[in-house]
């Protein structure tokens, strides 16, 4: 009976904490600073953390390792997904398709910030290809379970959610229900709030919101700089006779 009673007691607390009670493991592809912002954060809930880099043992993976703590370790890419059903990608775009290809992710929910883009005309951002970083993505790893999300939204705020001084919201794309969920309920965990936009196709949109995110960056404008809020119960009354914008 004692036995039972401290079980249920422990359970309880790590419940209460937001802390992961059965330990989980994710795989985090790239060891810059948005790889440590999601490090940081998988961490403090509880998971145990894998760095996926082509150089693990490189002085600043070892100073990430010893950031986040918790027995985080740092392998090759291959290797990390191997030994997680949760992946990261916090990658550049133009590493994103050398690093994947070859990778075996099937069955994985992956969590995709990657955005698409480059430097255009007036030095501003735009897209560099014709779909999104997403799409790309999936059609390279179709076996897996590729969720958008966090790609307009600073590493900084990943790290921590209070910098931005007021709610946060982390749009959401994909084509499995199931993937999803299990990312909203992340999405929450970080502090965040999340919103269920649609289909993988939609991050031809949500990557198009990260080329708005960077003008006050690359125009000179940090002054500028803003976080994405999108507020919910805003549609119409029936009687009103309102139509939503075409």
């Amino acid at each position: 009976m004692y036995v039972r009673l401290l079980v249920l007691t422990l359970l309880a607390v790590a419940s209460f904490s937001g802390r992961a009670i059965a330990a989980e493991t994710v795989a985090i592809l790239g060891t810059g600073r948005m790889g440590g912002a999601f490090g940081g954060q998988f961490a403090r809930l509880g998971y145990h953390v894998i760095y996926g880099s082509r150089d693990p043992g490189r002085a600043d993976v070892q100073s990430l390792l010893l950031k986040t703590g918790h027995g985080a370790e740092a392998v090759s890419s291959a290797a990390a997904v191997g030994r997680a059903d949760l992946v990261v990608l916090a990658l550049p775009w133009s590493a994103t398709e050398a690093t994947l290809r070859g990778l075996n992710l099937k069955g994985k929910t992956v969590i995709d910030p990657i955005n698409a883009i480059r430097t255009g005309a007036n030095k501003q951002m735009e897209m560099a290809v014709d779909t999104s970083a997403a799409e790309r993505i999936q059609a390279l790893l179709p076996g897996a379970h590729i969720v958008k999300a966090f790609n307009a939204v600073g590493f900084h705020v990943i790290a921590d959610p209070a910098a931005a001084g007021g709610p946060v919201t982390i749009p959401l794309a994909g084509d499995d229900p199931a993937a999803k969920t299990r990312v909203a309920a992340i999405v929450s965990a970080f502090g965040f709030e999340s919103l269920d936009l649609g289909p993988l196709r939609h991050a031809r949109v949500l990557e198009g919101m990260a080329i708005l995110y960077m003008v006050p960056y690359v125009s000179g404008r940090r002054d500028d700089a803003f976080e994405y809020y999108l507020r919910r119960g805003a549609a119409p009354r029936e009687s009103s006779g309102v139509r939503p914008a075409q």
